[in-house]
């Protein structure tokens, strides 16, 4: 709990012209909206896109990043967190703070404090070989 105030007051000092008019949304929040669609992220300071999501079942997605390598990865539900365990990136504090910012979902890590904006949703599978179908 005490890592989470923590979180908080540096999102408040780090963050505060990226989170001005967000709202924090709880992961189930998240995953309603994100559920059978392809999700783009894109580094909210540069504009840089860092890759692309699908979000195959509440459990599971499937992530590519901008070089079309793939990797699927477990989602789990942490209290305010949304975390993801890949295959090839297996680390348990790979956590997100996801928010609503007048429609459109960001992202916050946990452990970076670095800020991801949702700049599409689609329908549109990722570009990988052998992503399994639910």
């Amino acid at each position: 709990m005490r890592h989470l105030f923590g979180l908080a007051f540096v999102c408040a000092v780090l963050c505060a012209d990226a989170a001005q008019a967000q709202d924090q949304i709880s992961p189930e929040a998240f995953l309603n909206r994100a559920l059978g669609k392809t999700l783009t992220f894109t580094d909210h300071q540069s504009g840089t896109v860092v890759g692309i999501e699908q979000f195959l079942r509440r459990d599971l997605s499937v992530w590519a990043e901008t070089n079309g390598r793939c990797s699927y990865g477990r989602i789990e539900q942490r209290g305010p967190l949304i975390c993801f365990i890949y295959e090839d990136f297996p680390d348990p504090k790979n956590c997100w703070m996801p928010f609503d910012d007048d429609g459109t979902l960001m992202v916050m890590s946990s452990s970076t404090f670095q800020t991801q904006r949702i700049t599409a949703i689609t329908e549109i599978p990722v570009a990988c070989e052998d992503a399994p179908l639910s």
